[in-house]
């Protein structure tokens, strides 16, 4: 009999990293693009900083957490924008397979949130939409790329986005809207923007941002009304 060739991808230590409650705990806790050291995740997932540390390096060797250290303590997040992606898409999934419906969010949350380090919910949305509408960006497939005119525009309202990291953006699934909005380096890099120039401010609620008369000007200027 002749040998049959591989066709594994990898993707089953990625599952076996995921698939367990303590570790699925840890990752929710680090979805907001926050960084956690070993002693807190282990409190929010109930085990003991001794326990933490396996798992933590389960997580790290399948590439979901990265980790670097700062003194005596280390510290964990998410990897990065596909992997948050990843995290967003599976708890949909797991409402859709276990017939459940997930919890309605916040109102807050449903406006504005963060999604790792870029900008979702309602405004997430309008954003995404005006960038495609006014050809600021294109896309193709489930990646895109910022154009010349987009460029201009990063310029214009000092965006600090490096064209030279690709892809510059791709689609993300909003779990709230259910239509995609924008993340990568691009899109990560307009929320650092708006946040630096205090057009959108933390909310009470964790992950909910809040748009500031600095960010409804920001988005006039986009032809884009805010309507919350």
């Amino acid at each position: 009999m002749g040998s049959s060739q591989s066709v594994q991808t990898g993707f089953s230590q990625i599952a076996e990293a995921l698939g367990d409650p303590v570790r699925e705990a840890m990752v929710s806790a680090l979805a907001d693009g926050k960084a956690l050291p070993a002693g807190e995740l282990a409190a929010v997932a109930g085990i003991s900083p001794q326990g933490a540390s396996a798992h933590l390096q389960k997580l790290v060797d399948a590439r979901v957490l990265s980790v670097w250290a700062q003194g005596r303590f280390r510290y964990y997040r998410i990897r990065d924008d596909d992997v948050a992606a990843l995290i967003e898409n599976l708890v949909d999934l797991a409402a859709k397979s276990t017939g459940r419906r997930r919890a309605m969010p916040a109102e807050q949350l449903r406006q504005s949130r963060t999604c790792y380090h870029h900008l979702a919910g309602q405004l997430g949305v309008l954003l995404s939409n005006a960038l495609i509408r006014r050809r600021l960006v294109v896309i193709d497939g489930r990646d895109g790329r910022v154009t010349e005119q987009g460029l201009a525009w990063c310029r214009a309202e000092e965006i600090d986005f490096d064209p030279a990291r690709q892809p510059h953006l791709r689609l993300c699934n909003d779990w709230t809207e259910r239509v995609p909005h924008l993340a990568g380096p691009f899109a990560n890099a307009v929320l650092a923007r708006l946040v630096e120039m205090r057009g959108v401010a933390p909310h009470r609620i964790p992950r909910a941002l809040r748009i500031t008369d600095r960010g409804r000007a920001f988005f006039d200027r986009l032809g884009v009304q805010v309507p919350f």
